[in-house]
């Protein structure tokens, strides 16, 4: 169920407050979607910052090979 979260809600505040006019419907549904979307957003973010900080390792990791075969490189080079 792609709203249930919503529904579930609805029937919570339902059974506290024993009734709801639209107003109060369209309230509690605005809430639940968008804290879904930030949810999803901040796990979005944080799979960014992770691929970011994986890259860097990624990066460092290179220029260390890098540094460590430039002077073979060096003295297999013809002048």
């Amino acid at each position: 169920m792609p709203y249930g979260d919503v529904v579930t809600v609805l029937s919570i505040v339902l059974h506290i407050k024993r009734t709801l006019d639209a107003v109060e419907m369209d309230k509690i549904i605005w809430d639940v979607e968008t804290r879904k979307a930030l949810a999803i957003e901040h796990r979005r973010r944080a799979e960014w910052r992770k691929a970011e900080v994986e890259a860097e390792r990624f990066r460092a990791e290179c220029k260390q090979l890098d540094a460590a075969r430039s002077p073979h490189l060096a003295q297999n080079q013809v002048a």
